[in-house]
């Protein structure tokens, strides 16, 4: 399951059936520019701040920034999923 919307300060996605901690490697990697994806540095730029935390049936991801579900969506799924 992967879901995502827009929150007032930028988006947040339910990824079902993943480790928060697995997920917060790869969104470091992205962050620092090593991940092996097609992660937009322009779109990182974006982003104020990324918090992953582990839920019943997964994990979720809320992102704060000039970010929008529409603009991100394709890039999580091509580098977390």
């Amino acid at each position: 399951m992967f879901q995502i919307h827009n929150t007032q300060n930028g988006v947040k996605a339910i990824l079902g059936g993943f480790n928060a901690a697995d997920l917060q490697k790869k969104v470091q990697a992205c962050q620092e520019g090593k991940c092996e994806c097609e992660c937009d540095p322009s779109m990182m730029q974006k982003i104020t701040s990324i918090e992953v935390r582990s839920e019943a049936q997964g994990a979720s991801i809320t992102i704060e920034g000039d970010v929008n579900a529409a603009e991100l969506e394709p890039m999580m799924q091509g580098c977390l999923l």
